[in-house]
């Protein structure tokens, strides 16, 4: 181990941080190595994968897409025309 806290090896590096209390939750910080290990951008979601061997694994989250908003956006556009249609 070394002065700041980090062990390692030739496979892996561990490095330590505190968690934090912010109001009413717990917070740690995500180093800029983890960031762009995920490739992952300030207001970004991550993800926690939780393993049957007890571990957890942080992931950048996929970006959930909102139907309902594609949909609603699609029939504003295109709303004169399908009545249109209809009134056929």
């Amino acid at each position: 181990m070394n002065t700041k806290g980090s062990v390692s090896t030739m496979e892996e590096k561990t490095k330590k941080y505190k968690i934090r209390k912010s109001g009413n939750s717990d917070v740690t910080t995500i180093p800029s190595e983890v960031k762009e290990k995920l490739n992952l951008q300030t207001g970004e979601s991550i993800s926690y994968i939780f393993e049957t061997d007890g571990s957890v694994k942080i992931v950048k989250a996929e970006e959930e897409v909102d139907v309902d908003s594609i949909v609603a956006s699609v029939m504003s556009q295109y709303e004169k025309a399908i009545k249109d249609l209809v009134d056929l």
